[in-house]
C-alpha cells in the first residue's frame, strides 16, 4: 500500500502515513472485483446468514416494518413514515394506507388488504393474519390459505403447528378453536367469551380466561374444565396443562399443578418476564427487583443484589415467541443464562448470570451503554465510557479486552457469534475489528445501517456501502434511508422509490413490482 499524499510505501492497514502524517482512505473497489474475490465464500455466507436469520426472535419483541404513504395515483411523497409492526424471517411487509405487500427473499410480491392483525410462530417461519372482515388466513409460501371467518383473536403456537383462535358463535356464545396446519382440521369448544388465552408450546392445550374471570383449561379433543376463578391474566402454560401460572385476586401469583392450586407469591404492577420453552421456569421483574420461579419451587426466589427492570428485548438471536408479558425462549432451562436489566436511574444496563440452582445471580457487568450477548450466551460485547470491550467467557472468566484502544466509540455492530465486529467513533469514523486489530473502513461515516448478508451496510452521505472485511463496496447512490429487517432484508428508500436489496448485485423496485 502507498500513501495517497506522498506516495511512500506504508503498512496496508495504516491509519496515518508515518512519513508525511496524511490520513489514508480505504480504497473503494468495483462491484465486479469485490464479487469475484468473494465468490468462494458467498454461498457459504448466505447460508449461514439465512440460518441465523430464521432463528432471530422479535419478539418476542416488536421489530420495524416500513409504512409507505402514497396516493391512489401511486405518487410517492418525499417523506417516509415508520411504524412499529411485527414481521417474520421468511418475508417482510410493506403497507400503504389501503393494502399491504408481502415480499419474500426471491422478490416475489403478494398484495392483501391491510390486515387487522399479523401473527407469527416462535421460529418466525409461519405467518398468519386476520383481515378486516374477520377472516383468518395463514401463508403457505406466498399463498394465503383460508381457515375460518368471524374470527376476533388468534395466535400461533410456539412451534407453528397450530393456530388457536376465537370466533363468534351463535346465541351470544364464542367458539375456541385449535387449527392443525398439517391436517388443515379444526377442533372447537364453546365458551361464554374469551378475555385472553395462552397456548401450550405443542399447541394442544389452551388456557382461557372468560369475562367473569373464570379460568378454563381445554385439551384438544376433550371437554373444558374449570381451574380457578377471579383470574385476571395468564403468565405461562406448559404442555398438557401440567402447570399454569396466573394472577388472580388483584396482586397474587398462583400455580396450578397436579390438579392443585397454590399461591406462589405476591405480584403487583406490570410484569415483564422470560420463560423457558416448556414454560416451567420464569424470570420476571417486580417492584424494581428480579425474581426466579420454577415448577419445583414452592415460592419464587428474589435474586439478591439484582435491581432494575428485566430486559426482554435482548434475546433476539434466540427462537422466541412474543406473548403479552414477555418472551418464551427455546431454552430447556433458564439456569446459567445471562440476562440484562435496565437501571432506572441512568438508563444504563447491568448484566447478570443466573446460577445453576436458580438461587442467585452473579454480576457479570455493572454498567453498559450498549451491549450484545452472543448466540451461545458465552461472549459479551459492551460499550462503557465510550470504550468497546469484549468479554469472551462470561461464565468461567470475566476478563475483558478493550477493542477500541484510544478511540471514543459511539456505536458497535456484530454478528450473532461475535466473530465479526464493527464500531463507529465520535468523529464519524468506521472500523472493523480483525484479531483485536482495528482496521479503518470509512473516514466520512454518516450512519451504520446494521448487520446484513454476513457483513455491514453503512452510509457515507447518501451513498450506501457494504463491507464484510477490509474493503468496502459501493451499492447504491442517492439513498435516503435504509431499514434492515430480519433475515438480511434490506429496504432502501431512494429518490421516492422503494427497493428491496435482494443481493449485493441486485435490487428490486417494490413499487413497480406491485
Amino acid at each position: 500500500m502507498y500513501c495517497s499524499q506522498c506516495g511512500k510505501e506504508i503498512s496496508e492497514n495504516a491509519r496515518y502515513c508515518p512519513i508525511c502524517g496524511a490520513r489514508q482512505e480505504m480504497g473503494v473497489v468495483s462491484a465486479e472485483e469485490a464479487l469475484t474475490r468473494r465468490s468462494a465464500d458467498k454461498k457459504k455466507g448466505k447460508q449461514e446468514a439465512h440460518r441465523y436469520g430464521r432463528r432471530i426472535g422479535n419478539f418476542l419483541v416488536s421489530v420495524i416494518a416500513l409504512l409507505i404513504l402514497f396516493t391512489g395515483e401511486k405518487e410517492i411523497p418525499d417523506t417516509t413514515v415508520y411504524t412499529l409492526q411485527q414481521m417474520d424471517a421468511v418475508r417482510f411487509t410493506v403497507q400503504n394506507q389501503r393494502e399491504m405487500a408481502i415480499c419474500d427473499e426471491k422478490g416475489t410480491v403478494y398484495t392483501i388488504d391491510i390486515p387487522r392483525k399479523l401473527m407469527y410462530s416462535g421460529d418466525h417461519g409461519q405467518m398468519a393474519y386476520i383481515d378486516q372482515d374477520g377472516e383468518l388466513y395463514y401463508m403457505e409460501d406466498m399463498t394465503p390459505v383460508f381457515i375460518d371467518d368471524a374470527v376476533s383473536i388468534a395466535e400461533w403456537s410456539f412451534y407453528g403447528d397450530t393456530i388457536v383462535y376465537v370466533r363468534d358463535g351463535e346465541n351470544g356464545k364464542n367458539e375456541l378453536c385449535i387449527y392443525e396446519r398439517k391436517t388443515q382440521s379444526s377442533d372447537r369448544t364453546t365458551v361464554t367469551g374469551c378475555r385472553e388465552f395462552a397456548i401450550s408450546p405443542d399447541g394442544k392445550t389452551v388456557a382461557c380466561v372468560e369475562p367473569d374471570g373464570t379460568l378454563l383449561l381445554w385439551h384438544s379433543g376433550s371437554q373444558t374444565s374449570i381451574i380457578s376463578r377471579n383470574v385476571s391474566e395468564i403468565f405461562a402454560l406448559s404442555d398438557e396443562g401440567k402447570m399454569i401460572l396466573y394472577r388472580k385476586d388483584g396482586d397474587r401469583l398462583y400455580q396450578y399443578a397436579d390438579t392443585e392450586e397454590s399461591e406462589a407469591a405476591s405480584i403487583s404492577g406490570n410484569v415483564s418476564c422470560v420463560l423457558n420453552v416448556s414454560q416451567t421456569e420464569l424470570l420476571y421483574s417486580e417492584e424494581g427487583g428480579v425474581w426466579y420461579y420454577s415448577a419445583d419451587l414452592e415460592d419464587p426466589v428474589r435474586l439478591s443484589g439484582v435491581k432494575g427492570d428485566l430486559l426482554t428485548t435482548c434475546y433476539i438471536v434466540d427462537t422466541a415467541y412474543q406473548q403479552k408479558h414477555g418472551l418464551i425462549l427455546e431454552k430447556k432451562t433458564l439456569k446459567d443464562m445471562a440476562f440484562a436489566v435496565r437501571d432506572r436511574s441512568n438508563s444504563s444496563y447491568k448484566i447478570y448470570r443466573l446460577d445453576s440452582k436458580g438461587e442467585n445471580a452473579d454480576t457479570v457487568l455493572n454498567y453498559a451503554d450498549q451491549f450484545h450477548i452472543s448466540k451461545n450466551g458465552k461472549s459479551l460485547l459492551y460499550l462503557s465510557g465510550q470504550k468497546l470491550y469484549h468479554m469472551k467467557n462470561v461464565k468461567d472468566s470475566q476478563n475483558k479486552i478493550c477493542l477500541s484502544e484510544t478511540m471514543n466509540v459511539s456505536q458497535f455492530v456484530t454478528d450473532p457469534r461475535h466473530e465479526k465486529i464493527w464500531f463507529s467513533t465520535s468523529d464519524q469514523e468506521l472500523y472493523a475489528v480483525k484479531k483485536e486489530e482495528c482496521i479503518s473502513l470509512s473516514r466520512d461515516l454518516s450512519q451504520i445501517c446494521g448487520f446484513c448478508a454476513n457483513g455491514i451496510l453503512f452510509q457515507e452521505g447518501h451513498d450506501l456501502y457494504f463491507a464484510d472485511g477490509e474493503e468496502k463496496l459501493l451499492l447504491k447512490e442517492n439513498v435516503d434511508h435504509v431499514s434492515i429487517q430480519e433475515n438480511n432484508y434490506a429496504i432502501i428508500d431512494t429518490d421516492g422509490e422503494l427497493y428491496y436489496l435482494k443481493d449485493l448485485d441486485e435490487s428490486i423496485n417494490l413499487m413497480s413490482s406491485r
